[in-house]
């Protein structure tokens, strides 16, 4: 018989391992009076027609044979101990033999029976590395509910990150449509006013690490007619006012940073400003509704504290 690196100890031993498989693998209204000073129109320019008052809306089977030193009796001492075969990382040292690939331990073990009979060391990891072509990924961690998991948590940002959400990326609900403005904007959401003022625009960004996030919104301005409702994550309740310019003066879309008015407060007084939620990687939510303005673009994430978005 030819012995491998590990001949010795297992003639020593008087064990014969055959590796020929795996082992076991165990607000406010329209018309209402504005803040800053000014009343809303109950005609309000159409932000797609600046002309036209009315919005148009566009192995099984155990491979193994012989003895199990793992779990089965020591041959020196005839006690049972150690973990169950199989379950480590197979890019990992671990006292047990096996690891959590099937067919990478298949692959290590035809040319190492010492990784499926005693220990899965450095020797064995090279292995599964290089010839066996480990993916080297622990299992799902488990939540704790039944028949659910979850990934590792997501890392800290280390790069900056930017991308805009267009407006057909917004799930539209109620009076809210995507429709096409007439000034040169593009595609933008518009409220129907033929249908209501009720609905949301929800924007639900996908965010790749954990960080400090600014929202910038490209946002409708007449006058004074700028503002929405907004939440983010569903909070606060009752809804925040974002004010896109408290100044009273413009008109058309232009850029603004998310800010957090209260209800109770006047314009240009804000609880946060701007407001830049601490984000964990994930899917999270932005919402508008209507309070006095009547279309939105589309919008910006960032977690460049400086950047100023291009008007």
């Amino acid at each position: 018989m030819t012995l491998n690196r590990r001949g010795t100890i297992l003639t020593t031993l008087g064990l014969t391992v055959a590796c020929t498989g795996r082992p076991s693998v165990g607000g406010g209204t329209e018309g209402e009076t504005e803040d800053s000073g000014s009343t809303t129109s109950n005609d309000p320019t159409n932000p797609t027609n600046p002309t036209n008052p009315n919005p148009t809306s566009v192995g099984t089977g155990e491979d193994e044979t012989g003895p199990n030193p793992t779990t089965g009796p020591n041959p020196t001492t005839g006690e049972t101990t150690g973990p169950p075969p199989g379950s480590d990382n197979c890019c990992e040292v671990h006292e047990g033999p096996g690891c959590n690939e099937p067919e990478v331990v298949d692959c290590v073990c035809a040319q190492e029976a010492f990784c499926c009979a005693f220990a899965w060391d450095q020797m064995c990891v090279d292995l599964a590395m290089g010839d066996c072509m480990a993916t080297c990924e622990d299992p799902p961690m488990t939540t704790g509910e039944p028949g659910t998991t979850t990934g590792m948590p997501g890392a800290d940002c280390e790069d900056i990150v930017t991308f805009e959400m267009q407006p057909n990326e917004a799930t539209l609900s109620g009076a809210w449509e995507l429709g096409m403005s007439m000034i040169g904007e593009g595609e933008i959401i518009v409220l129907n006013q033929m249908v209501g003022t009720d609905g949301t625009i929800l924007f639900e960004p996908d965010i790749p690490c954990n960080d400090t996030w600014y929202v910038w919104v490209r946002y409708w301005e007449q006058g004074q007619d700028d503002s929405y409702f907004a939440t983010i994550d569903g909070m606060p309740m009752p809804e925040a006012i974002f004010e896109g310019d408290c100044t009273g003066g413009g008109q058309g879309y232009s850029w603004a940073a998310l800010n957090w008015r209260d209800q109770a407060d006047g314009p240009c007084t804000y609880l946060e400003d701007p407001w830049a939620p601490n984000w964990d990687a994930g899917t999270h939510q932005v919402e508008f509704s209507y309070r006095e303005s009547l279309a939105m673009g589309r919008i910006l994430i960032t977690n460049d504290q400086d950047l100023i978005p291009a008007p």
